[in-house]
């Protein structure tokens, strides 16, 4: 009987220590009783080292909370449960996907919890994706039946100007209106030229030509420049002629960084709703080595409102907006990180809520 109690218990461990998925025992007092190796690992232990020990011992405080709540929960309910959630291996956190259920001795007494839990971070990030291509299709459809409405009229509206245009001294007002207007009403159909790009991937044939970031940021300030000044926002642009030219659609480029600024801005504001001495917004640009290969490094620097460290990698996600709602779409970082990949560059946002947001757009040379 021993011998075969010896053998169920080894065929049952082999079978334990072989699932991929990470298992674990808690006592009614959440203390640790055992693990398989898998679990072992992740937490850099052996298994037999776990008994005794706290999800404090492992992780940090507020997901620890959060693990011992959803294991009270179940066994006060004596109902198994499944969960998505938080976990964290080897300093990078993953999204599991946990069964947890309550253990009963032979009385039916709750003295623990059993739970098992497997990594679906991959899942997730295609579910994501797919979510993506159907959110862009959508938008695809979108910005084609804007481009039609809009562009028949703003193709009138440039022709007229370039009219007055014509017909006015020069140097005159008259000259100077005109040439504004044949200007943004471009940009406005440049505008849906580029919803377009970013909706349908395989639309994306403009060319690229050497430009140098300087001439596109001052286009760029152009436009949005006398926002700042009016919001009592101190611009620090370091942005040396002596940086090399790089390779890019210059309206994209310009887009993006249009987008960067209109966001640091709105962090400063809700900073700041007057004048402040950190109420500044610095811009610079240097040369950089990755991979061998160099490129142009733009650096977008506030002091405005942060980001918040759970959503910092979801920014860039297509519809994910910081802003309340009807302040933002949720496109504008998504259009600017789609761009930027398209250009052969990097898109890297740092930020400390409260305290700053670096955002960094990386070219390669032309």
């Amino acid at each position: 009987m021993e011998e075969a109690l010896r053998v169920s218990e080894g065929k049952y461990r082999m079978l334990l220590e072989n699932l991929p998925q990470r298992i674990f025992y808690k006592d009614k007092n959440l203390q640790y009783v055992s693990c398989n190796e898998t679990y072992a690992r992740d937490l850099k232990i052996r298994a037999d080292e776990i008994q005794g020990k706290t999800d404090y011992d492992f992780f940090p405080a507020v997901l620890a909370e959060k693990y011992r709540s959803d294991d009270k929960r179940i066994m006060r309910l004596e109902k198994a449960e499944e969960i998505e959630e938080k976990y964290i291996s080897n300093g990078q956190e993953l999204t599991v996907h946990t069964v947890k259920t309550p253990i009963k001795n032979e009385k039916g007494s709750v003295i623990g919890v059993l739970g098992i839990f497997w990594d679906i971070t991959e899942k997730i990030a295609l579910q994501m994706g797919a979510m993506r291509s159907r959110h862009l299709a959508s938008v695809g459809e979108l910005a084609a039946g804007v481009a039609h409405e809009i562009n028949n009229p703003i193709t009138g509206i440039i022709n007229c100007a370039q009219i007055l245009v014509n017909k006015s001294a020069k140097g005159t007002r008259e000259e100077d209106i005109g040439n504004r207007i044949v200007k943004e009403g471009k940009r406005i159909a440049d505008i849906v030229k580029s919803l377009l790009f970013f909706a349908r991937p395989s639309d994306r044939k403009e060319q690229k030509f050497a430009a140098h970031v300087l001439e596109i940021m001052s286009d760029t300030l152009v436009l949005i420049g006398s926002q700042l000044k009016k919001d009592n926002i101190q611009l620090v642009l370091h942005l040396s002629r002596e940086l090399p030219m790089i390779s890019a659609h210059h309206q994209q480029i310009q887009q993006v960084f249009l987008n960067v600024i209109s966001n640091a801005r709105y962090a400063l504001n809700s900073k700041y709703p007057g004048k402040h001495e950190n109420k500044m917004l610095e811009i610079r640009g240097e040369t950089t080595t990755i991979d061998n290969c160099p490129y142009v490094k733009v650096i977008f620097h506030d002091k405005g409102i942060g980001i918040p460290a759970d959503i910092l990698d979801k920014v860039t996600n297509p519809f994910f907006s910081t802003k309340p709602r009807g302040m933002g779409t949720g496109l504008g970082l998504s259009i600017c990180h789609s761009i930027i990949n398209n250009h052969g560059g990097k898109l890297l946002i740092d930020s400390v809520e409260k305290e700053f947001t670096n955002v960094t757009v990386v070219l390669p040379l032309g």
